[in-house]
């Protein structure tokens, strides 16, 4: 199959040509999401070199396993899934060992866009102001629990719907309404003395 014949196909036949052994059509799907899934294994870890370890370990996962997926939810929110639940066993590990504290998420506010302020105006005057902010909002953030960053990462940066955030975290929808609201709260209280 062509290059062409690959990029033009639903995500669904990728999918079942995945499942199939398909290896092309496996690696289309990992391009599609390979950014997503990095992101969400960065913010959820910290640290950019883990990030990128973590995103492999994913991949090599969701290969093995692609025949598990059911179709019983979307691709993306079943990947996502795989990747919460690797990030936390990867962050439990590494607290175990001693590798890892909460408190070590790196700022990367100049190199994936990752933290952004949406809305902006953007100009000279505003970069140094809007560094600033981010970076606020960044030793904020890395005090929340790990549940907290959970949350806010998989709605506020992610984009994720309730029903999907609930369905990643193996929650209800009311318990993802009511742990976003008070984990946007505690951020906002952390933040209102810099505001």
């Amino acid at each position: 199959m062509t290059h062409q014949e690959l990029d033009s196909r639903d995500e669904l036949e990728l999918i079942v040509a995945s499942q199939a052994g398909d290896h092309d059509a496996f690696g289309w799907l990992m391009k599609r999401y390979k950014d997503r899934v990095f992101n969400t294994a960065l913010r959820f870890v910290g640290n950019w070199a883990i990030a990128e370890e973590l995103t492999q370990d994913i991949f090599i996962s969701v290969y093995r396993n692609i025949g598990g997926f059911k179709g019983e939810s979307k691709f993306s929110t079943w990947l996502y899934r795989v990747t919460v639940n690797h990030a936390k066993n990867r962050i439990g590990y590494m607290s175990r060992k001693g590798y890892y504290r909460s408190d070590e998420l790196s700022d990367n506010t100049d190199g994936d866009g990752a933290w952004s302020l949406a809305g902006r105006t953007s100009g000279p005057g505003k970069y140094a102001e809007d560094k600033e902010l981010i970076g606020i909002l960044m030793e904020c953030f890395k005090k929340l629990s790990d549940n907290d960053r959970r949350i806010i990462t998989l709605k506020d940066f992610e984009g994720l719907n309730y029903d999907e955030i609930a369905e990643i975290l193996a929650i209800n929808l009311g318990t993802v309404k009511s742990r976003l609201s008070r984990a946007r709260d505690r951020l906002k209280e952390m933040m209102k003395d810099y505001l």
